[in-house]
C-alpha cells in the first residue's frame, strides 16, 4: 500500500512514485506475457489438458476400432457367401433339399468338409480369435433339447501370434478336425446349444435384409465350458432361393482384444474400454477393456457410475476406485445398438498431475514477482541519482554549471523553439480551414446547380411520356410482390442485373424471371423507360412535400 500510495499523495517523493510505475509497468508486462502464453497453450490447466490428450487418444482408438471392425464386416460377407455357394453345391451335386441333412450323419459330415477349409482359410486371414459357421441342422432331432442343437464348425487361433497357425476345433466333428490337422478344444463339443448363443432367431431373422445391413455384433458373453469372454460378430447364411441355413461370423476373444487393440501413449496408466449400448455406465461384465503397448493397466472392477467433471471429462466412480475419461461413440453395425468408447486414466494419476501443476505455477509466479521488485527498484536507483542532482542545481540556482544531463540544459530552448514552431502550425491551420471552406462553398454550389438540371431534365420528359402509361406504371406498383419491389428499388439505385445476383443470392435466370413480372405489371417495355417513370414520379414526390 506504501508503494502504491505516490498515485494519490502530492507530497510523496519522486523516488517512491517512479518505484511504484516501474513496478506496475513490470506487472503489465509479465501479464501480458502471461495472457500471451496462454493464448498459446502454455499454461493450460491440468483439466484442459487431460481432455486434449485424453481426446486425442480416444480419436486414435476410435478409428482403429471403426477400421478393424469394418474389415471384420468384409470378411463376415465374403465368408457367408462362400459358406452358401459351398453347402448349395452339395445339395446340388447330390439332388437333396437342405432339410435332408438334418438327422443325418453323413450329410453332415459332408457339409463340413465342404465348408471346414472356408472356414479355416477366413480365420487365418481376418484380424480375429476364431470364426464359427452354425447350420440350421443337427446330428440328432430325437435328443432333448434337439431344436436348440445345431451342429456346425467352430475354430479358434490356438495363440494371439499371427504367425503361429494353428488351429483349434471348439465345435465340430473331431474326425474331421484330425483329418485336417485341427486338434479339439480342451472344452470341445459337437454341436452348438443355442440356448447359449446370443439371440440366435432374432439374428436369423435378420436374413430378411441384404447381407451388408444384416451382419450383427453380440453382445459380450462367456463361451459355453470356459472362463473366455467373447463378442461375435454374425451374419446370415442364405441361399440364392432365400433359404437360411444358419450364422457365420467372427469372434473377438477378451484377450485378443487386449493383445490387439493396446494403444500407443505417454499415458502410463491409460485404459481404453468399448461397451454396447451403455453410454452412462461402464460395467466390467458387458465391456471390453486394453491397456497401452509399453506398460501395464488395471481393468475397471465392478460398475462405474458417471458424472460431469468439467471441461469435457466425465468422473466414472466405482467401489474401489475412481477414473477420468472421455466417452465417444461409434457405430460398428447398421440397425443395431451403437457401442461407446471409454478412454480412462485412474483419478489418483490426474489428482497428482494437478498438484505438480498448480506446485509448477506457484513457483513460477514467485520468481516472477521476486525479479519484477528486485528489477523495479534497481532502475528506479540508477535513473533517479542523475535527476536529484541536476535538481538540487536548479535549487542553488547555478545555472551556469553543467548539470551533466542533456535534456535538463535543453529544455528551456527547447521550449521556446517548440512555442515558435506551435504559432506557425497554428496560422498554417487557419490558412488551411480557410481554404476548405473555400472550397466546400463551391461543391455546394456545384451540387444545387446538378440537382437543379437533374430536376429540369425530368420535367421536360415528363411532358415526353404517354400520360395513360405513366397512371398505368403508378397503379402496378401495388400489386409488386416484395421480391419485386426489392429488385425495382436496386435497379433505380443504378445496379445491373449482375450486380443484383451478387446482392440478393439469386440466380441470374431468377432475376430476370422477376424482371419479366415487374415490366408486365407497370406495363413498360424497357429498362430506360421504367427509370424515366421513377424519375418523375419521384419528382412528384418531392414537390408534394415542399408544398405540404
Amino acid at each position: 500500500m506504501k508503494l502504491l500510495s505516490g498515485f494519490t499523495g502530492k507530497k510523496q517523493s519522486m523516488k517512491r512514485k517512479l518505484l511504484a510505475y516501474m513496478f506496475i509497468l513490470a506487472a503489465l508486462v509479465l501479464t501480458l506475457l502471461f495472457s500471451g502464453l496462454l493464448l498459446l497453450g502454455q499454461f493450460t490447466g491440468a483439466e484442459q489438458t487431460t481432455f486434449e490428450t485424453l481426446d486425442f487418444q480416444a480419436d486414435v482408438f476410435h478409428r482403429q476400432i471403426e477400421s478393424h471392425f469394418e474389415g471384420l464386416a468384409v470378411m463376415s460377407i465374403q465368408l457367408s457367401v462362400d459358406t452358401a455357394d459351398a453347402i448349395e453345391n452339395y445339395l446340388s451335386e447330390n439332388h437333396i433339399d437342405f432339410s435332408d441333412i438334418n438327422d443325418s450323419e453323413e450329410n453332415i459330415a459332408a457339409v463340413q468338409e465342404a465348408t471346414f477349409d472356408i472356414l479355416r482359410q477366413k480365420l487365418l486371414e481376418a484380424n480375429c480369435s476364431g470364426a464359427f459357421i452354425v447350420l440350421n441342422a443337427t446330428v440328432n432331432a430325437d435328443a432333448d433339447n434337439a431344436e436348440n442343437s445345431h451342429t456346425g464348425l467352430y475354430l479358434q487361433r490356438s495363440s494371439l501370434d499371427y504367425s503361429d497357425t494353428g488351429i483349434l476345433l471348439y465345435r465340430g466333428l473331431t474326425q474331421l478336425g484330425k483329418e485336417h490337422g485341427v486338434m479339439p478344444h480342451r472344452k470341445w463339443r459337437l454341436e452348438f446349444n443355442t440356448d447359449l448363443f446370443p439371440n440366435y432367431n432374432e439374428l436369423t431373422d435378420s436374413a430378411q435384409l441384404p447381407l451388408t445391413s444384416a451382419y450383427r455384433i453380440s453382445d459380450i458373453f462367456t463361451l459355453t465350458g470356459t472362463s473366455e469372454r467373447v463378442m461375435l460378430m454374425t451374419i446370415p447364411i442364405t441361399g440364392k432361393d432365400k433359404t437360411v441355413y444358419g450364422l457365420c461370423g467372427f469372434e473377438i476373444s477378451e484377450s485378443y482384444f487386449k493383445h490387439t487393440f493396446s494403444q500407443p501413449s505417454k499415458l502410463d496408466h491409460a485404459v481404453f474400454t468399448i461397451n454396447k449400448g451403455r453410454e452412462s455406465i461402464i460395467n466390467y461384465a458387458d465391456s471390453f477393456s486394453c491397456g497401452i503397448t509399453d506398460g501395464y493397466y488395471l481393468p475397471p472392477d465392478g460398475v462405474y457410475i458417471p458424472s460431469p467433471f468439467g471441461s469435457g471429462l466425465t468422473l466414472f466412480r466405482g467401489d474401489t476406485s475412481s477414473y477420468i475419461g472421455v466417452i465417444k461413440q461409434v457405430n460398428l453395425c447398421r440397425n443395431s445398438d451403437s457401442f461407446f468408447l471409454t478412454t480412462l486414466i485412474p483419478k489418483q494419476d490426474f489428482d497428482r498431475w494437478v498438484f505438480d501443476d498448480t506446485l509448477r505455477i506457484l513457483l513460477l509466479v514467485l520468481l516472477i514477482l521476486s525479479a519484477t521488485i528486485g528489477c523495479s527498484y534497481f532502475f528506479t536507483r540508477r535513473y533517479l541519482s542523475p535527476i536529484k542532482k541536476s535538481l538540487e542545481q536548479l535549487k542553488q540556482k547555478e545555472y551556469d554549471r553543467h548539470s551533466g544531463i542533456l535534456e535538463i540544459d535543453d529544455l528551456f530552448a527547447f521550449l521556446a523553439e517548440q512555442d515558435r514552431i506551435n504559432e506557425a502550425a497554428l496560422d498554417e491551420i487557419k490558412r488551411e480551414k480557410a481554404d476548405m471552406l473555400t472550397s466546400l462553398e463551391k461543391i455546394q454550389n456545384a451540387h444545387n446547380e446538378t440537382v437543379q438540371q437533374v430536376e429540369r431534365l425530368a420535367y421536360s420528359r415528363k411532358n415526353e411520356v404517354d400520360p395513360y402509361d405513366y397512371e398505368d406504371f403508378k397503379n402496378g406498383l401495388k400489386f409488386l410482390t416484395e421480391r419485386e419491389k426489392e429488385i425495382l428499388n436496386l435497379y433505380i439505385s443504378g445496379k445491373t442485373v449482375k450486380e443484383i445476383v451478387d446482392l440478393l443470392g439469386l440466380k441470374e435466370s431468377t432475376v430476370r424471371f422477376h424482371n419479366r413480372n415487374i415490366y408486365t405489371k407497370l406495363g413498360v417495355h424497357s429498362l430506360k423507360q421504367l427509370l424515366r417513370y421513377s424519375a418523375i414520379m419521384k419528382q412528384e414526390e418531392e414537390k408534394s412535400k415542399d408544398i405540404g
